[in-house]
């Protein structure tokens, strides 16, 4: 008597776990490569706002940058957003730097995620590459928990911001992330080594 095939089968739609796998991995891929391109693009502008000095999208707020979209009411800012054209040169050119080290870690999990869901793509779990990738986001969380820290404090001092230090709670969560992350990646190296040891029998 024939057996007759569930939908809970996990070869009942003939892809096999590893095929899935890839699957999934090519559209991550694609995901993640469409958000650098529109992140890698927003901080550009961002940042040419910033030297070019144009105070009338671009700013400080609260200790913090600040930036208006097109066809926003001027009237409706807050009344403490101080447009980037009334800092000095110098200041602005600050400012631009202080902006792109805090948009540096949000690249780097984007370019090792963009990395990741390539290995997967091609079938490939348990490598030492995915262990590299990994520990960069890891990193990178890390960073994007401790760089802001690091930007209040140099406005402070820039004489640009009254606010020296300033901890949200996204910096708390994101250095709470990095910490479990190593620890996954510990898991991650493991399977690697069971993968090296059941190559090497073979």
């Amino acid at each position: 008597m024939s057996r007759m095939s569930n939908g809970n089968d996990p070869a009942s739609d003939g892809l096999t776990p590893s095929m899935k796998l890839a699957r999934r991995g090519r559209i991550f891929f694609a995901i993640a490569c469409a958000c650098m391109m529109v992140m890698a693009a927003a901080a550009t502008v961002q940042i040419l706002l910033l030297l070019l000095r144009d105070g009338q999208y671009a700013g400080l707020l609260n200790g913090g940058f600040a930036f208006v979209l097109p066809g926003d009411d001027a009237s409706n800012l807050p009344s403490d957003f101080v447009p980037i054209s009334h800092f000095a040169v110098w200041q602005s050119v600050l400012a631009a730097g202080l902006l792109t080290l805090r948009l540096v870690p949000s690249l780097v999990i984007l370019a090792s995620l963009i990395g990741l869901f390539r290995l997967y793509a091609r079938q490939l779990v348990f490598t030492a590459r995915n262990e590299a990738h990994l520990h960069r986001i890891a990193w990178a969380l890390i960073g994007y928990a401790v760089v802001p820290l690091v930007t209040h404090a140099a406005l402070y001092v820039a004489g640009m911001s009254a606010v020296a230090i300033k901890l949200e709670l996204r910096q708390l969560d994101a250095a709470v992330l990095g910490i479990l992350l190593f620890a996954f990646v510990h898991v991650v190296a493991f399977g690697s080594e069971i993968d090296r040891d059941r190559a090497g029998f073979v």
